[in-house]
């Protein structure tokens, strides 16, 4: 994967093949603390122990539709985490979920970039209009914090029986995003 907002992608498709209802996204950019740290949780099946470390075995899937038994996206973030002197943490626990952690050095030279955030999440939310995201961005840089917090759940009761796939709606969240990216200067990452 060339940047990382595709490997958050493939995140998101995992939490919603695990039948997830509800998915939290948080991208927290430290400029203080020198990181960026992506962390997807979810209400999907969950996995238990053994589970959890096969996913990070890039030989291992649990995809049974494909011809190929390889599942090279967990482990590829991790190593690309590990590369850029960070971190990868996974927990989960049958039946409650999976909360997913990459962490990067956020000034290293080998990191890849955050790439086309607005796309990945929008393309997320209306790709799955029966789950619930809920995204955190923040960016801490001196002393300053600013964030956005934005959720599909309220949208979707307001508007009823209009669609998220809906082109003024598609208008509206595309917008949306890209102020919370523009707001937290994600777009520089």
């Amino acid at each position: 994967m060339q940047d990382i907002s595709l490997h958050l992608l493939d995140i998101i498709e995992n939490s919603v093949r695990a039948g997830s209802k509800n998915i939290q996204i948080r991208i927290i950019k430290d400029a203080n603390a020198n990181f960026l740290r992506i962390i997807v949780s979810d209400d999907g099946i969950g996995m238990d122990p053994i589970t959890i470390e096969k996913a990070q075995d890039p030989f291992f899937t649990s995809k049974t539709e494909r011809k190929k038994k390889v599942g090279l996206g967990i482990p590829l973030l991790k190593q690309n985490a590990e590369l850029c002197n960070g971190s990868f943490q996974m927990s989960s626990e049958p039946g409650k979920g999976t909360v997913l952690t990459a962490e990067f050095q956020l000034d290293h030279i080998d990191r890849m970039p955050l790439g086309d955030l607005k796309e990945t999440l929008l393309s997320a939310i209306v790709g799955h209009p029966e789950v619930n995201f809920s995204i955190i961005l923040t960016s801490l840089d001196k002393d300053k914090e600013k964030s956005f917090h934005f959720e599909t759940a309220p949208i979707k009761e307001e508007l009823g029986d209009i669609p998220l796939t809906y082109p003024d709606v598609i208008k509206y969240l595309e917008q949306s995003i890209n102020e919370g990216i523009q707001i937290t200067n994600m777009e520089d990452v």
